[in-house]
């Protein structure tokens, strides 16, 4: 994926976040914007000690802070949404560090 369509994708991914409101889950929305995270900004996602584990692709590379932090704020949300509930949740690079974590008490935390 160029550098470009992967800004595109995610502008389009906030733009999805910024628009809902705070209190509406349209799920279909959300199903419709995890799978638009696959292959090329989430690479894997697995279950690890309790925390549902989140793999970014090579792209996370390329990304801005913003940027990480719209697409880390956009997964959450929609599988909040999914779910019905916030999970435990571990943002991860392709290298394996820890991005993010979030969680229903603590909500997100950029690390």
């Amino acid at each position: 994926m160029t550098r470009r369509s992967t800004r595109l994708l995610i502008a389009g991914l906030m733009i999805f976040i910024s628009a809902s409101p705070a209190y509406a889950c349209d799920k279909a929305a959300a199903k419709k914007a995890l799978a638009r995270m696959r292959p090329h900004l989430v690479a894997n996602v697995v279950s690890e000690d309790g925390w549902v584990v989140v793999t970014f692709g090579q792209d996370y590379f390329s990304w801005s802070d913003r940027q990480c932090e719209g697409v880390v704020t956009t997964y959450a949300n929609a599988d909040a949404c999914i779910s019905g509930q916030a999970r435990s949740l571990e943002f991860r690079s392709p290298s394996g560090k820890l991005i993010a974590r979030a969680d229903r008490v603590r909500g997100i935390q950029m690390k």
